[in-house]
């Protein structure tokens, strides 16, 4: 795959950075797509993986001293909940990869749900697991799972109209394919 095209597509995960410190209606952010095509679109895995982590972890990083920084706290490198982001972060990259050489539109929407509960699941049971108001009983566990669900439903509903569309715009611009119009295996032309 030529060079521009590798740069169109960091450019484009990137941008999902960017997307997060814009005004937005929360978690209806383009995350999940950055992560699923990183896994799906990059040839050397290790820049399906560092590309869209450094991306995430970048606009956190601006988050977290700005918009979410709690007064007098200094600064914040990192913080607890992010292990678990960034665990089903790491999961989405490996579906992904997984959906390479399988990029039908069934398995693309298949694939954005299950992202979307990989990232439900992770996040709310390490939040069962680390934060103290949960009691660690299986009462607490269904406790932090029923709090994640207004997040769930954004979460499905960002991923919903981001990776469709990234899987659509990299097929159209990388391979010249149009996944959208039959059920065909298409070999994905990887960067």
């Amino acid at each position: 795959m030529k060079k521009n095209k590798i740069w169109i597509l960091i450019m484009v995960i990137i941008a999902c950075g960017f997307y997060r410190l814009l005004p937005h209606v929360s978690n209806i952010t383009p995350i999940g797509a950055m992560a699923l095509a990183g896994g799906m679109y990059f040839n050397k895995r290790i820049l399906a993986f560092i590309i869209p982590i450094i991306t995430l972890y970048a606009s956190d990083l601006v988050l977290n001293n700005t918009i979410f920084a709690a007064p007098g706290s200094g600064f914040t490198w990192f913080s607890d909940y992010m292990l678990y982001v960034y665990g089903a972060f790491l999961l989405t990259v490996i579906l992904g990869i997984m959906l390479r050489s399988k990029a039908t539109a069934s398995k693309i929407i298949g694939g954005t749900l299950v992202a979307s509960l990989l990232f439900f699941l992770v996040t709310n049971i390490g939040s069962w697991a680390s934060m103290p108001m949960y009691p660690k009983t299986m009462s607490g566990l269904w406790t932090a799972l029923l709090a994640g669900v207004p997040f769930f439903r954004n979460t499905m509903m960002g991923n919903l109209i981001f990776i469709p569309a990234f899987v659509a715009f990299f097929e159209y611009y990388l391979k010249g394919n149009n996944i959208f119009s039959s059920e065909k295996n298409v070999a994905l032309e990887q960067v």
